[in-house]
């Protein structure tokens, strides 16, 4: 019996994590646990509609008990981000918050593996390794899983082939330091040299792009996220050890120790299997050591 605990699941995100969840049959019991808890228990209640004639899956809204012993906490609480606004402006607010819900998630499933989209993604998931005392391997924030998916997007429209046919990774900060790994493009199968500074501004101008439009014209990213925390709950509960760019806490991998920041993730049934090191440019690296230095420097300052 495979539980799962969602703290935030009233909301948009949560929700729709929750029902991709249940549509696949990753779980055999799914929580929602939200301060509105008429809102979780209707979000509930959708769910099981929407999967009766395929799944049978017990989706409700509880509490942090009714979560006890779950395998997995999924993270979408806090303030959300308004347009205009930087991740690092919800800091303050929600890192209370993480306080919180690492409190709580270590009195009842002490050994789970949890995986955070709260904002800034980074810093909050390294509030909840501190604040819960968890283990670093079951530690995981879903960031560079949406930003790879923008960057995938833009490639595909600029060579104009199925997104599906791109493989490319962004890694570091979920924010302004992210670091796009050009080294690492393959196109239809074939690496792709994109050399000119040009060219690759363009690329990343048009991810940017994308990105805010969804922000402004609809008031927050869904389907891309939740689809992107949903491959890597199939992923560490089927263990396929696939590799995911992740926010984890480093350990001497790529150079780096302490804060949580996006590297390339081999995720199975322990969390975090391993932290894949990439052969990148030197350019590539120093982008990366600058941005966890940024994460390090406010995770410092603001939470330890």
């Amino acid at each position: 019996m495979i539980k799962i605990g969602i703290v935030g699941g009233a909301g948009k995100l949560g929700a729709m994590i929750g029902h991709n969840i249940a549509a696949e049959r990753l779980a055999d019991e799914i929580v929602l646990i939200d301060l509105l808890e008429e809102k979780a228990e209707a979000q509930a209640h959708d769910i099981s509609h929407s999967i009766a004639w395929e799944q049978d899956v017990e989706v409700y809204q509880g509490d942090y008990e009714n979560a006890e012993d779950a395998d997995l906490f999924i993270i979408t609480a806090g303030e959300p981000r308004e347009p205009g606004m930087s991740r690092l402006d919800l800091i303050d607010a929600n890192k209370g918050i993480m306080k919180d819900i690492a409190e709580k998630i270590s009195e009842v499933a002490p050994e789970t593996i949890t995986i955070t989209t709260t904002n800034p993604t980074d810093m909050m998931n390294f509030a909840l390794y501190h604040y819960g005392n968890r283990s670093r391997q079951k530690t995981i924030g879903e960031a560079g899983m949406l930003d790879s998916a923008r960057f995938r997007y833009a490639l595909s429209q600029k060579f104009d082939v199925g997104m599906t046919n791109v493989e490319a990774y962004i890694i570091g900060e979920h924010g302004d330091s992210q670091v796009p790994l050009f080294s690492q493009v393959k196109v239809q199968g074939e690496e792709k040299t994109i050399k000119s500074e040009k060219e690759r501004e363009e690329i990343l101008n048009s991810l940017r792009k994308s990105a805010m439009s969804v922000i402004e014209d609809k008031g927050a990213t869904i389907f891309g996220p939740a689809r992107g925390v949903t491959l890597m709950i199939d992923s560490i509960l089927n263990d396929k050890k696939k590799v995911y760019p992740c926010s984890v806490i480093p350990d001497g991998e790529y150079g780096l120790t302490d804060g949580s920041i996006g590297l390339p993730t081999k995720l199975g049934s322990n969390g975090v299997e391993e932290i894949v090191e990439w052969k990148i440019s030197e350019e590539e690296k120093k982008m990366l050591t600058d941005s966890h230095e940024k994460i390090l420097e406010i995770c410092q300052e603001e939470i330890l």
